[in-house]
């Protein structure tokens, strides 16, 4: 049973044990016959009739809660919901006949109009029973409410101490049989967990709750000890259940809508949300104080003269103020120091005034996933930290994410969240000042003009400013580098904080504080070394750190001068320096890693790399299944981060067991041609990167360990299958896949299923083994990642599987080629490869067919009616061409079917999607009653597909039907699906 419905059924027992005292003890006064009783008579139809659909809806099989899961108080509770059901009924049932024996009589009570229905010792019985049910219902919630875990900190002694008191009253209670033994009430959980929730997204919100949960508490001591009272004699007082009854049914209303708003706010939350920022240094101390000095001169900070004042502009302005510096400059250690500094919050509060202050923060990061260099992982991450601030607005700027019931909330479409941000400022308009700290607009993947009029466009009015971060590139300088007193450039500044970093970073070694003391030329050391910099932070720090590992030579002064001049200033070329110092021995090797961090999309953790020195290409084939143990396990992982650190110098870097570049320029630096063909030369002739991750990935899934905690150093299971899937997808589309990797990675993946081994609750959905280990799950997770090539290796056991209507996580094969268990905004995300028509093809050729209907509708028709919005190019060529080989290949249309396909297409595609689509059925139709087949479309597959498309996409009409002949179009649809392919 849901613990929020019990306790609504709770408080819906409460007004009913409340409402028959007052009838049955004479409280309720009757005025006349006909409106007294006819008034009485719809009030307890109404309780009765709640009662009944409350109680039905918490029986439901779908909302029950497990014996575990529930507590012994919150299981009797569920008896004494349907005792006080039949209680109702009893009053509803008497109350009819005294209407039905005599309309017309008056009594001045209830319980003397009674009197002539029941005898005495009945009326005493009743009286009884509703005084069990309300000890009862007081008795299990105080034990449900009393029991708290991690709950409010501010009435924890509280809840205790009353639960203590409970325990003498629980000792000597009539009811003892229905008291609570072991283990946490789910009500309470419930309450806890929210109260949890909150705190770990830092969610704003009032103690309601917790005020609703002690005011409860208090009323039902109350009731306790007045139950509990040895004079008999005691008149029960009717008025504390009515209060106890609106204090559930506040508790209850306000703990539904904190679930909602948390509901809403995890949809926003994505895994990769924190990380960039998590990943940025945090500035060495004393540096980037000088931000904040109204005093600021050039005697406390060389270029002082070029600095816009950024307090006054925290304080007193709006807009936009920009932070350009070159690359390694420090611009992103900066923002994230502004972001968590109590000085920015303090000016921001004095420009917010008497209005609420709000602020977010969003680092764009180009090597990471779309979610991290996109506008919509920019508004959605605003969206997400301005909502965990404001909660309370929730329902009114995003109703429809509100009012969802479902289990899970709907994906954020970038619309959605631009409308959500417009009715949030409309809403509050005149209570509320947002600051926002975007860093990196370089670093976004899309037209900068966009990002610049997207910022513009948040500033338009006087409650919102922006400080963001880039390089000097010429489309940041022309919309921001004249903004005067709003810009500042970092390189000019820093080299005060530079000299400070230096100076701190070399005297942690013995041997040089002694040359400061012994050799004068130490200052000018340092000062040669801010020089060089140039303002480049990054370039220090790798100096610094080159120039420690020489003090065990115990160099003069003088020779660490010499060391350091002839390192290069430019970063490029020192990266180039770095790579040319590396021992030949570690050539190979160090290559090899390279060109596995260059390659891996997503993270890359230390145990993926582990096998960097392995010379057999498929070792992952070699390898038994059989889980490391934790301390190998860690061994390992250990082992490994020393091997990197000695083989790729500073290049790379090793930070909770993940192998990460130290900074962005690393990843350019690799990315330049002459640096690839030194490492492809280096690393060996047979070395291919997507075989050797594929390959690791199913290594790491054979030796995953298996025992308690363990299993989850690393990735989860669901992780490293679909990191598998991803680079064997890859070596597919090159035909450089080894099918045997796929079918070796069944049995280690059913082990794991068989022990029910979990990291995310959709784990086994994903991966089409929510059922169990049923068949063909493997031949439906190549069909979602388009592995056309292990398709037709395993054509015969597709084929028997297609006869056999084998469905997976209740799809169809042909439905889940195309991404139909999917919601619609994840079939062709930017991350993902377009759907592959080949594999449509390939399905159809072995029999699938369209006009399945699974879901109401015939397979076919729910792929063209439900399209994603703003395909690219590509992928709209891909969804064309999987559109005509579905019609083309025995698809049946009804004229009905086909008028609901327009409405649908103009609906969910853009206008030129829809009218080629249409276009094309159309002529399908022609065709069809040319050629007289009622029963289906074709069976043909036409070269008109390539020029079709074409001409279909371009001008939005025509179809590439008319000059079909079977057997030429996969040669043509293959060419057209490689072009798609993302690049690696």
């Amino acid at each position: 049973m849901d613990p929020l419905l019990a306790l609504g059924l709770a408080g819906n027992v409460v007004q009913l044990v409340h409402f028959g005292s007052i009838l049955i003890t004479g409280t309720l006064e009757l005025y006349t016959s006909i409106d007294g009783a006819k008034k009485v008579n719809r009030e307890l139809e109404v309780l009765t009739e709640d009662l009944t659909r409350i109680c039905a809806k918490a029986t439901d099989p779908q909302n029950k809660t497990s014996v575990r899961d529930a507590s012994d108080s919150e299981i009797a509770l569920v008896t004494l919901f349907r005792s006080c059901h039949d209680l109702g009924q009893e009053l509803l049932e008497v109350l009819q006949s005294l209407k039905v024996k005599d309309p017309r009589h008056k009594w001045t009570t209830f319980r003397q109009a009674l009197r002539s229905a029941w005898k005495q010792s009945k009326i005493h019985e009743y009286e009884k029973r509703l005084g069990q049910y309300r000890s009862q219902i007081t008795t299990h919630l105080i034990t449900i409410l009393s029991q708290i875990a991690t709950g409010y900190s501010d009435i924890t002694g509280v809840l205790d101490e009353m639960a203590a008191n409970y325990q003498d009253f629980a000792v000597s209670s009539l009811y003892t049989g229905t008291q609570i033994l072991d283990g946490q009430s789910s009500i309470a959980k419930v309450l806890d967990n929210l109260a949890a929730s909150h705190r770990r997204l830092e969610v704003t919100s009032t103690n309601t709750v917790a005020t609703l949960r002690k005011d409860i508490l208090d009323t039902l001591e109350g009731l306790r000890l007045n139950d509990n009272k040895k004079n008999q004699n005691q008149i029960h007082k009717p008025h504390v259940e009515q209060r106890l009854a609106f204090q559930i049914s506040a508790l209850m209303s306000e703990a539904q809508n904190l679930s909602r708003e948390l509901k809403v706010i995890k949809s926003l939350k994505f895994s990769t949300i924190s990380e960039r920022r998590t990943r940025i240094r945090d500035a060495h101390p004393n540096t980037f104080e000088w931000l904040f000095d109204e005093t600021i001169s050039n005697d406390t900070v060389s270029g002082a003269e070029h600095i816009a004042p950024f307090l006054a502009w925290l304080e007193n302005k709006t807009g936009v103020y920009w932070l350009g510096g070159k690359a390694g400059s420090g611009k992103s250690t900066l923002m994230k120091f502004l972001d968590g500094h109590e000085k920015t919050r303090s000016a921001l509060r004095y420009w917010a005034g008497s209005k609420t202050l709000v602020t977010a923060s969003f680092f764009f990061w180009n090597l990471g996933v779309d979610m991290q260099k996109s506008q919509e992982g920019l508004l959605q991450t605003l969206l997400y930290h301005v909502l965990r601030q404001v909660p309370s607005l929730i329902r009114i700027v995003c109703p429809v994410h509100w009012n969802n019931d479902g289990f899970e909330q709907p994906e954020w479409t970038r619309p959605e969240i631009l409308k959500t941000l417009h009715e949030l400022r409309k809403h509050t308009f005149d209570t509320t000042r947002f600051c926002f700290f975007i860093d990196g607009l370089d670093e976004y993947e899309g037209t900068h003009g966009d990002i610049i009029e997207l910022i513009n466009s948040f500033t338009s009015g006087g409650d919102i400013k922006i400080v963001i971060s880039s390089r000097p590139w010429d489309v940041f300088e022309d919309a921001y580098g004249n903004n005067s007193g709003q810009s500042l450039r970092l390189q000019d500044l820093t080299r005060n904080d530079i000299a400070c970093f230096v100076r701190d970073d070399l005297e942690k070694d013995q041997h040089f504080r002694q040359l400061k003391l012994e050799d004068r030329r130490y200052e000018d050391f340092v000062q040669e070394i801010v020089e060089r910099a140039s303002g480049v932070f990054l370039w220090v720090f790798l100096v610094v750190r080159s120039l420690r590992r020489g003090f065990s030579n115990a160099d003069t002064v003088g020779e660490l001068q010499e060391r350091l001049r002839i390192l290069p200033t430019e970063l490029e070329v020192y990266f180039g320096h770095m790579m040319s110092t590396v021992e030949k021995v570690y050539h190979k090797q160090a290559a090899r890693i390279l060109l596995i961090c260059f390659h891996a999309p997503t993270i890359l953790t230390v145990m993926t790399a582990s096998k960097f020195d392995e010379e057999d290409i498929s070792f992952g084939l070699a390898t038994k299944s059989q889980p490391l143990d934790a301390h190998e396990y860690t061994q390992r992982v250990k082992i490994t981060s020393r091997r990197i650190k000695a083989r790729c110098t500073d290049l790379l870097e090793v930070r909770a067991n993940r192998v990460n570049y130290l900074h962005r320029t690393v990843y350019e630096f690799l990315d330049l041609p002459d640096t690839r063909r030194i490492l492809y030369e280096r690393a060996g002739n047979d070395f291919d990167a997507d075989i050797y991750l594929c390959n690791a990935m199913l290594y790491q899934i054979k030796t995953l360990p298996a025992a308690g905690g363990n299993r989850y150093l690393q990735q989860p299971i669901g992780d490293l299958v679909n990191n598998f899937m991803f680079y064997a997808e890859g070596l597919d589309f090159r035909t450089k896949l080894d099918h045997r990797l796929l079918d070796d990675l069944i049995r280690p993946v059913e082990f794991y299923r068989r022990l029910n081994i979990t990291y995310h609750q959709n784990t086994w959905y994903s991966l089409y083994l929510d059922d169990g280990c049923q068949e063909g799950w493997i031949i439906a997770l190549a069909l979602n990642y388009g592995i056309d090539g292990y398709i037709r290796v395993k054509s015969k056991y597709v084929q028997r599987l297609i006869k056999k209507k084998a469905y997976v996580n209740e799809h169809s094969l042909l439905a889940v080629a195309l991404r139909l268990n999917e919601e619609t905004e994840y079939r062709s995300p930017d991350n993902r490869t377009p759907i592959n028509p080949c594999v449509v093809a390939t399905l159809l050729e072995l029999g699938a067919d369209p006009n399945e209907c699974p879901m109401g509708l015939p397979t076919w028709c729910v792929f063209l009616s439900d399209m994603p919005k703003s395909l690219t190019p590509e992928k709209r060529r891909a969804y064309i061409t999987i559109a005509e080989l579905l019609l083309r290949n025995g698809a049946v249309l009804s004229h009905e079917m086909y008028s609901g396909l327009k409405v649908s297409l103009f609906r969910s595609c853009s206008f030129e999607e829809a009218t080629y689509l249409l276009g094309l059925i159309e002529k399908v139709i022609e065709n069809r009653n040319e050629n007289g087949n009622e029963n289906g479309i074709g069976n043909g597959i036409g070269n008109g597909i390539e020029n079709g498309i074409d001409n279909g996409i371009e001008n939005g009409t025509g179809s590439g039907i008319d000059n079909g002949r079977p057997g030429n179009a996969l040669s043509s649809i293959k060419k057209y699906f490689m072009g798609m392919k993302k690049k690696r």
